[in-house]
């Protein structure tokens, strides 16, 4: 191929791709005029369903046609993000090809030396040519400074259709939505104010190391080691129980009155807001709360529910020198605490983690960095033996940001960390013993992954998630099983190793799968409960059609507890319920109110029900 027809071709291809970029570029501005004159989240027949609903909450055929709807709405929502996406990329990448191209059209067509040039209308051609192709390439230059500056203001991961709920549900005000429900306008609001940058180290996985008390500190020894199993059964270390899964066998308290006081053993105030969860070491409570300025800890008697002592977390310069953007309803004290009966350990919004003795003093504190999180960071703690399990899911996936983190209890100092190639997160690890081996389980968008508590290597995973996950994995045996409210419940056999996406997967489904609420599990069944109000029942061993659904008039936040053969639920805005459920239905037993909100999952222990709700600690206990 001569030089000429190496121009030729060149020039052609940058003519080409400029053209290409052009057009792309053209139905991506059509694609986000469509968007803003018709969003499906926004569609009048949504809003009108949504009136009947309101007006009629227990018409099946309502509800049927809702969810018809609801699907529909969220197809055409993510195929227009889909959409987006993939223009983006090719619009990205006709843009460097239409550079590249026109820069060696460019340097094919430059003159050779002359010892005689002389003007000719072939001078004059190669100057059309010479000004042609540097439009061209100023031109690229544009579009891809333009498509880098659109691809930093997109959104990390994409809003759920919890979206399209919330005005169901009947939250109309952003600030007292739970995490991860918005309305559509703001959307990209959201992504406009979540960090642009990962915290100080957060990028190649250096984080702050952990400072402990000067030698000469006067802090008396703390036990060893680490608590029985028959320690922790007899109390309430983590989210959601000792194992982390809801299930507990006691008994529920009844008869008791909020307005009145009658059954309600105390009532405290809470210093600092919070969604964080209590916690429970024979007679302490442990509860977390933060603003702006301040993260502290917080410790309760648990017969009076005096505030025994409260601690700030020491912060370093790096986790203050900018307060991390999240949603109010996630708030800066969204984790719960984990305590192993010598220490309690607590995380914040800004990556503080503390760790204090059962007398509110410091025994190390260290930073992970500001999270990159789009809604906030909110993934409790858990515990192995003497290890502290901290799920640090941020950014996006091909950022690798994320880690799995396991710290020596006693000093915080990095005993292994692992690389996580997903996106933020808001989902809390579990430990489970499959053939007394011990498993870290996490979800993700898309795993729901196994890692060694011993050295943090990947035993197994499956590619089971989408989205914004939120809701924690459970386990019964050899079986764990992981929701989101996209694409649904996903019930995996434990005992695998690599990807077990195809060989270990028992069944899925997709209705009434919850964005907040982690999963119920026994032996025999799976219970989902759904932010806008229905709690779905599966059959655990076979999936298949739900075994029944029951509505309630409340919308939820809250995890589901298991209390002897009854389940505990507390709604949005205060409800208590009690249910009763079997393969063959779920019924409704009691009903009460806390007299203010709650998103937080419940402490029950002894007869009693600890919970927090928005202002106060409250302690249910009608015959102590």
């Amino acid at each position: 191929m001569t030089r000429w027809e190496q121009y030729l071709l060149a020039f052609r291809c940058a003519a080409v791709s400029g053209i290409f970029v052009a057009v792309v570029g053209a139905l991506l501005l059509v694609d986000y005029t469509q968007r803003v004159a018709e969003d499906p989240l926004n569609a009048p027949e949504y809003f009108e369903l949504k009136q009947q609903l309101r007006e009629d909450p227990n018409n099946e055929a309502l509800i049927a046609e809702f969810r018809t709807l609801d699907e529909r709405l969220r197809t055409a929502y993510f195929e227009q993000r889909r959409f987006s996406w993939w223009g983006s990329w090719l619009m990205f990448a006709g843009a460097i090809l239409c550079v590249a191209m026109g820069k060696w059209a460019a340097t094919l067509h430059r003159r050779l030396p002359h010892p005689e040039p002389m003007e000719s209308p072939e001078d004059l051609q190669q100057n059309d040519h010479r000004t042609g192709r540097w439009a061209v390439a100023g031109f690229g230059g544009l579009v891809v400074l333009a498509v880098v500056g659109l691809y930093g203001l997109m959104p990390s991961s994409l809003p759920s259709d919890r979206q399209q709920l919330a005005a169901w549900i009947g939250s109309e005000a952003v600030s007292d939505m739970p995490r991860g429900m918005t309305t559509p306008a703001l959307i990209d609001d959201l992504a406009a104010t979540r960090p642009a940058l990962p915290g100080p180290g957060a990028a190649d996985g250096a984080v702050e190391a952990p400072k402990l008390p000067p030698p000469d500190a006067d802090l008396p020894p703390l036990p060893s080691g680490f608590p029985s199993d028959e320690e922790l059964q007899a109390n309430w270390p983590r989210f959601r129980g000792w194992d982390g899964l809801g299930i507990v066998q006691d008994r529920l308290p009844s008869d008791w009155q909020i307005e009145t006081g009658e059954g309600i053993r105390w009532k405290t105030e809470v210093p600092l807001p919070g969604n964080s969860s209590p916690i429970l070491w024979n007679d302490r409570i442990f509860l977390t709360g933060a603003d702006e300025q301040h993260r502290e800890v917080f410790c309760f008697d648990a017969s009076t529910g005096q505030l025994l002592w409260r601690q700030e977390v020491p912060s370093t310069p790096e986790s203050t020198a900018e307060v991390p953007k999240l949603m109010e309803a996630t708030g800066y004290a969204a984790p719960t605490p984990v305590t192993d009966g010598r220490r309690v350990y607590a995380i914040f919004a800004n990556g503080d983690l503390a760790a204090f003795d059962f007398e509110g003093r410091v025994r190390w504190a260290r930073s992970l960095g500001i999270p990159k999180n789009a809604y906030g960071h909110a993934s409790s703690l858990a515990m192995y033996q003497d290890r502290l399990i901290v799920q640090f899911d941020q950014g996006i996936r091909d950022e690798e940001l994320s880690r799995l983190f396991a710290l020596d209890a006693a000093t915080g100092q990095t005993i292994w960390e692992d690389v996580r190639d997903v996106p933020n997160s808001w989902s809390s690890p579990i430990v489970i013993h499959v053939d007394d081996q011990p498993q870290i389980i996490t979800c993700a968008d898309p795993w729901v992954m196994a890692n060694s508590p011993a050295d943090g290597s990947v035993l197994w995973r499956a590619d089971n998630l989408r989205g914004d996950v939120g809701p924690s994995p459970v386990a019964v045996g050899h079986t764990v099983y992981a929701a989101n409210e996209f694409p649904g419940v996903a019930a995996i056999r434990a005992d695998g190793q690599g990807d077990v996406s195809q060989t270990h997967l028992l069944w899925e489904a997709d209705l009434g799968a919850p964005d907040t609420a982690s999963p119920l599990a026994t032996e025999e069944l799976v219970l989902l409960l759904a932010s806008y109000g229905i709690l779905t029942c599966y059959d655990a061993t076979e999936g298949g059609d739900p075994l029944w659904e029951l509505d309630f008039d409340a919308s939820f936040t809250s995890s589901p507890t298991l209390v002897g053969d009854q389940i505990l639920l507390l709604g949005e805005d205060g409800e208590v319920y009690v249910v009763e459920a079997t393969a063959e239905e779920g019924r409704i037993v009691a009903e009460n109110h806390l007299g203010e909100p709650c998103v937080t999952s419940p402490i029950v222990s002894d007869g009693r029900i600890i919970v927090r709700g928005k202002q106060h600690l409250i302690c249910i206990e009608p015959n102590p």
